[in-house]
C-alpha cells in the first residue's frame, strides 16, 4: 500500500512540475488581460484586477492543461523554472530606474506608478490649467509624452503594460513597479520553452529558452519598462495555444490563442501586425488540416471573432486613454487595422466555403506540389530572407527631409553619427541592415540556421503539417514587415525593439528546429546525438558571446554589453525624490526640461506646469495667482529667472545610461550631470532661492 501511495505522490509531483511552466504562462497572461481590461474601463484596483485574473485563469485552466507528463518532462520543467527564477532575481536586482522620460520606459514606468493608487492613467491637471491660462509660454502638459485632454493629462501609449507592472507596486511599492517587467521577461522565457517542447524533446526545449534568456536584447528590454517583453509573451503564448488547438482539435485552445494574439493591441498600437500573422497562420492551418469541415469552419470563425474583439478592445483603450497619441499615429494604425479587417473578412468568407472533404483545395495543392514543390516553397523563403540579409551590400535606405517628424529623426541620427565618427548621412535609416541587427544579439550562425529553419517550417506547412502554418504565419508576417521597413530611430538597443516580440524568439525557435531536423537526416544515432548536443550548446554559448567584445588596438580593447552589466538610468530615482523634497508639497513650475514633467507630477503628486523660454516676472506672478498658492520654480538654467539673490545649486545629480550606437550593441555608458536651481515665486514675480544641498550620484 505504501509503495502504491508513494507512486501516486510521485506521479502527481511529476504532473505538477511538468505543467508548471505553461501554468505560469497562463496565469501571467490572465493577470495582464485582467489589468488591461480593468484600466480600459477606468477601474484598475487590486480588488478588480486580482479577482479578474483568477477568473480568467480558471476559465483557461482546463483548456490549457498541458499534455501528459513524464519524468523527463518534469526534470526539464524543473530546470526551466529554476533557471528563470534565478534570471528574475538577478534582473530585478539590476532593474532600471527609468523615471525620467528620456525614452518610452520613462512614461510607461510613471504610468505604472500612478496606477498603483489610481483607477486610470488620466492625471488631473488641477490648478496647472489656471496657472497656465492666458499665455502659450506656460503649459499644463509636455509635448508628445504628456497630453492635455480636457482637465486631465494623458500619458502616451497603450495601457496594458503600465497596468500590469502596477501590480508590482501593490506588492513592493515603487521598487515593485520598476522590477515588474523583469518578471514578465522571465515568463516570456517560459513561454518559449513551452512552445519549443511542442516540436522538441523537453530537455532539448531548454536550448531555445536559454538562448532567449541570454540575449542582450531580452535582458536589456526587460529591465526597463519596455512594452516588447509583454508583447513577446502574448505573441508566443498565442502561437503555443493556437498550435495546440490545431494539433488537439480544441476550439477552446484556439480561443485562448486568439485572445492572447489580439491583446497585443492593448500593449502596442502596432499590435495588429502580430494579430495579422496569427490569423493568417491559423486560417491556413485550419483550411489544410485533416478534420471535419464543420469543425474547421466553426473554429476559424470563432478564432477570428475572439481575436477581433481583443483587437477592438485594445483600439478602444488607446482611443479613450491616449487620444492625442493615437491621433498622431492615426495613418499607420488605421492602415494596419484596415489590412487586419480585410483579412478577417477574407477568412470569414473563405471559411464558409469549407463544405467538402478535409483540406479541400489546399490538400490537392499539397499533393500536386509534392515534396519537391514543398522544398521549392521553403527555398523561396530562405532565398527571400537571404536577399534581405544582403541588402547592405547593394543598397542604402534614406528617409525624406520634408516631413517634420523625419526632420527631427534626421537630426538625431546625425548627432549619433558625429559622436561615433561615422560618415554623416542624416537621412539614412539603416533599414537595409535589419538582419544585421539580429546578428548583433543572436550571432550570424544562429541567424543563418534560423533562416534555414523558417524554410524548413514552410516546407512542413506545405506538406500539410498544419501546426507549422500557425508558427510560420505568426512569425513571418511581423518579421517581413519590420525587416523591410522598421520605421524606428536606428540606434541600439532601441531599434531591436521591433524584433523582440516575434522575430528574435521566432528565429531562436526556427534555429532549434533546423538543427534538430538536420540531425534527424544524419546516419547513425551517435552522430545525430552529437549534432543535437552541439546545436544546443551553441545556442547558449553564441548569445552569451555577444556580452563581450574585443577590439585590439583600441583604448579599451575589451568591452562589455552595458545593458547586461549595468543598471540603466541609475541615479534618476534619487534625483526626482530630492526635487520632490525641495518642492515640499507645493506646485511646481518646471522651466525648460520636459523630460521631468511627468516625473514631478507623478512622484511629487502636485500640479506642474512647463515653462518655455525666459518667463517675465509678470508671467510668473500671474502663474502663481493661478495656482492659488506659492509655487516652486525648478530649472537647470539659473539665468532664465530673476532671483532676489544669487542662487546656489539645490539638487546635484548624475544619471547613467547606455550609449547610443548605430552599428553594434552598446559597450559604453553616458553620464548625464544635472544641476538644479529652485526657488519660490514672490508676488512680484521674482524668485527667492531655495538652498538644500541635495546631491545624488549614480553608483
Amino acid at each position: 500500500m505504501r509503495d502504491n501511495d508513494s507512486a501516486v505522490r510521485s506521479s502527481t509531483a511529476i504532473r505538477i512540475i511538468s505543467a508548471a511552466p505553461e501554468r505560469v504562462v497562463l496565469m501571467t497572461v490572465a493577470l495582464a488581460l485582467a489589468a488591461g481590461l480593468a484600466v480600459t474601463v477606468g477601474a484598475h484596483y487590486w480588488w478588480t484586477v486580482v479577482p479578474g485574473a483568477i477568473a480568467l485563469t480558471a476559465l483557461g485552466w482546463r483548456a490549457c492543461a498541458p499534455q501528459p507528463a513524464t519524468p523527463r518532462a518534469a526534470l526539464a520543467s524543473g530546470i526551466a523554472l529554476i533557471g528563470t527564477i534565478a534570471w528574475t532575481v538577478v534582473n530585478i536586482a539590476m532593474a532600471a530606474e527609468y523615471v525620467l522620460v528620456v525614452r518610452d520606459p520613462g512614461f510607461l514606468s510613471l504610468s505604472g506608478l500612478w496606477l498603483v493608487d489610481h483607477g486610470s492613467t488620466d492625471i488631473p491637471a488641477a490648478a496647472a490649467i489656471d496657472a497656465s491660462a492666458g499665455t502659450t509660454q506656460i503649459v499644463p502638459d509636455a509635448n508628445e509624452a504628456w497630453n492635455l485632454k480636457g482637465d486631465v493629462v494623458q500619458p502616451q501609449g497603450a495601457k496594458m503594460l503600465p497596468a500590469t507592472i502596477a501590480v508590482g507596486g501593490w506588492l513592493a511599492g515603487e521598487t515593485g513597479v520598476l522590477g515588474a517587467n523583469a518578471v514578465i521577461g522571465a515568463v516570456g522565457i517560459l513561454a518559449v520553452f513551452a512552445l519549443a517542447r511542442q516540436f522538441l524533446s523537453p530537455m532539448a526545449a531548454l536550448a531555445p529558452a536559454g538562448a532567449l534568456a541570454l540575449t542582450v536584447s531580452h535582458i536589456g528590454l526587460s529591465r526597463p519598462a519596455y512594452t516588447e517583453p509583454l508583447t513577446l509573451l502574448l505573441v508566443i503564448a498565442g502561437i503555443l495555444w493556437a498550435w495546440r488547438g490545431v494539433a488537439e482539435r480544441s476550439t477552446n485552445l484556439l480561443v485562448t490563442g486568439a485572445i492572447a494574439s489580439g491583446a497585443t493591441m492593448l500593449v502596442r498600437v502596432d499590435g495588429p501586425s502580430y494579430a495579422i500573422g496569427a490569423l493568417a497562420g491559423v486560417g491556413i492551418a485550419l483550411a489544410s488540416m485533416e478534420a471535419d469541415a464543420r469543425w474547421r469552419r466553426q473554429a476559424a470563425l470563432t478564432f477570428a471573432a475572439w481575436q477581433a474583439i481583443a483587437v477592438g478592445v485594445g483600439y478602444l483603450s488607446v482611443a479613450v486613454w491616449s487620444t492625442e497619441y493615437l491621433q498622431r499615429l492615426a495613418d499607420e494604425t488605421h492602415a494596419l487595422l484596415a489590412v487586419y479587417a480585410v483579412l478577417v473578412l477574407a477568412l470569414a468568407v473563405w471559411a464558409w466555403t469549407w463544405t467538402g472533404g478535409p483540406g479541400q483545395w489546399l490538400a490537392r495543392l499539397s499533393v500536386t506540389l509534392g515534396r519537391t514543390g514543398a522544398m521549392v516553397a521553403g527555398g523561396v523563403i530562405v532565398a527571400g530572407l537571404l536577399v534581405l540579409a544582403s541588402r547592405p551590400l547593394w543598397t542604402t535606405v534614406h528617409r525624406s527631409t520634408d516631413n517634420p517628424r523625419h526632420q527631427f529623426t534626421n537630426g538625431v541620427v546625425e548627432s549619433f553619427q558625429q559622436s561615433q565618427g561615422l560618415p554623416i548621412e542624416p537621412t539614412r535609416t539603416y533599414a537595409e541592415s535589419t538582419v544585421t541587427w539580429l546578428s548583433y544579439y543572436l550571432t550570424w550562425p544562429i541567424v543563418i540556421l534560423a533562416i534555414l529553419g523558417l524554410g524548413w517550417a514552410t516546407m512542413r506547412m506545405i506538406r500539410r503539417d498544419a501546426r507549422w502554418a500557425v508558427f510560420v504565419g505568426a512569425i513571418l508576417a511581423p518579421t517581413l514587415l519590420y525587416l523591410w521597413r522598421p520605421s524606428i530611430v536606428p540606434d541600439q538597443i532601441w531599434a531591436i525593439r521591433r524584433f523582440e516580440p516575434a522575430t528574435l524568439p521566432g528565429f531562436i525557435l526556427a534555429a532549434a528546429a533546423a538543427g534538430w531536423a538536420i540531425a534527424a537526416h544524419l546516419q547513425g544515432e551517435r552522430l545525430r546525438l552529437t549534432v543535437r548536443r552541439t546545436v544546443g550548446v551553441a545556442m547558449l554559448v553564441l548569445p552569451l558571446s555577444t556580452w563581450i567584445s574585443i577590439s585590439p588596438g583600441a583604448e579599451f580593447p575589451v568591452g562589455g554589453a552595458v545593458n547586461v552589466t549595468t543598471r540603466e538610468m541609475i541615479g534618476a530615482r534619487d534625483q526626482i525624490d530630492d526635487l520632490c523634497a525641495v518642492a515640499d508639497g507645493r506646485p511646481i513650475a518646471l522651466l525648460g526640461d520636459g523630460s521631468h514633467f511627468g516625473s514631478l507630477r507623478v512622484t511629487c503628486d502636485v500640479p506642474v506646469v512647463l515653462v518655455f523660454s525666459t518667463p517675465t516676472e509678470s508671467q510668473l506672478s500671474t502663474m502663481a495667482q493661478g495656482f492659488g498658492e506659492t509655487p516652486v520654480v525648478v530649472t537647470r538654467k539659473s539665468e532664465k529667472v530673476t532671483w532676489t539673490e544669487e542662487p546656489t545649486v539645490a539638487v546635484q545629480s548624475t544619471v547613467k545610461h547606455s550609449a547610443y550606437t548605430l552599428q553594434g550593441i552598446p559597450r559604453s555608458i553616458i553620464s548625464r550631470n544635472y544641476s538644479w536651481y529652485a526657488g519660490t515665486v514672490n508676488a512680484d514675480g521674482s524668485v527667492t532661492p531655495i538652498t538644500t544641498g541635495h546631491t545624488a550620484t549614480a553608483d
